[in-house]
């Protein structure tokens, strides 16, 4: 690897369609510029909030991309740029991977995928994408709740009475224990579909009823994208059939989400069920999901939402940047160098295993 030393640091604005985060907010920049400096794109942070001039007053210099990508060699963005092949020399990039590329390598310099530390003990808030995991699955509540026509608390009128929906999450990591949790103050009737008594502990400790899916189907947390056969599938749906909400997240080894329910599960869903799939962007949960797009089966209605974490982009990007600065300050030596000693477990885990055989990266 090339010396990164001194570290000069650009800032990307997202060129996703309708990706309004931004990877670092001024007020980190402002801690960040004392130790190296920063250039930032144009409106970088306006769709998030945070104008050009708070970034000039908290110490960074704006250019335009082409200047950023020639200058700078560690590229901080959300997602990974589709334009990183053509950046001058061999830049570090650190971005938030989708499951289908977090651990591809770059074809230039070294890409530290910030997905890799999700459920690392020891990256605390530099694990930033359990912390917009557990956005995702507050927005996918209120998202679903508005499919569903309803609103706060979260119940449905028949006559004179009011009787709350019932609501599942399949899956048991940060987006569906938010879920849960969202759609438990909101009035619902909670259930977690899990495989394991840890999965149980967490849904008794939300106050939901825990469903144990059969052990068979443990393979749901597996890697392969047909993890469920067609008989399994069929039972999964009917232990859903009574949900109204149905919340799913869960993801696979590989990269691409195991499907758990099918064309045939879906008709045996009640009329009026709403499933917001969190795995549309890795092939989906529902084998009918569409990323960024609805999908009517019937009457039941399916969500393939990508960009739930930045509904409110604003929130969103001051977690995801506290967590982006607390690892750059962890990264960096004292003179605005950039080591990776993968001696270091959370480097390790960062890095991946590009360069599991070398003692320290610099």
């Amino acid at each position: 690897m090339p010396n990164l030393a001194p570290v000069h640091a650009g800032l990307l604005r997202e060129t996703m369609p309708g990706e309004r985060r931004v990877a670092l907010t001024p007020e980190d920049v402002g801690y960040l510029s004392a130790r190296f400096p920063i250039t930032f794109e144009y409106g970088c942070g306006a769709a998030a909030g945070y104008e050009d001039a708070a970034y000039v007053a908290a110490g960074a210099k704006p250019a335009n991309r082409e200047t950023i990508a020639r200058d700078c060699n560690l590229i901080v963005s959300i997602r990974k740029p589709l334009d990183a092949r053509s950046f001058a020399g061999s830049p570090t990039l650190i971005f938030l991977g989708s499951p289908l590329d977090a651990r591809e390598p770059t074809d230039r310099g070294l890409a530290l995928d910030l997905a890799r530390l999700e459920g690392v003990i020891e990256a605390g808030s530099m694990d930033v994408a359990t912390r917009q995991a557990t956005i995702c699955g507050h927005a996918a509540v209120l998202q679903g709740a508005r499919h569903l026509g309803i609103g706060h608390p979260m119940l449905v009128m028949d006559g004179s009475r009011a009787r709350p929906i019932k609501m599942a999450a399949l899956g048991s990591g940060a987006a569906a224990l938010q879920a849960v949790a969202t759609a438990k103050r909101l009035g619902a009737l909670t259930h977690l579909f899990g495989v394991s008594d840890d999965d149980r502990e967490r849904a008794e400790a939300l106050g939901a009823k825990f469903v144990m899916i059969d052990p068979a189907l443990t393979r749901m947390r597996g890697a392969k994208p047909d993890a469920l056969a067609a008989g399994e599938r069929k039972q999964l749906g009917g232990q859903l059939r009574e949900m109204q909400l149905i919340i799913s997240s869960v993801g696979g080894s590989t990269g691409r989400a195991p499907v758990l329910i099918d064309e045939a599960s879906l008709t045996l869903l009640t009329a009026g069920t709403v499933i917001v799939d969190l795995e549309a962007s890795a092939g989906g949960n529902c084998t009918v999901t569409k990323p960024d797009e609805i999908v009517v089966r019937g009457d039941i209605h399916i969500l393939g939402i990508t960009t739930l974490a930045s509904d409110d982009a604003h929130q969103s990007s001051s977690l995801f940047s506290e967590g982006v600065r607390k690892l750059l300050e962890h990264l960096t030596t004292s003179g605005s160098l950039l080591q990776l000693d993968v001696k270091d477990p959370l480097i390790r885990h960062l890095i991946g295993e590009r360069f599991a055989g070398v003692s320290a990266v610099s």
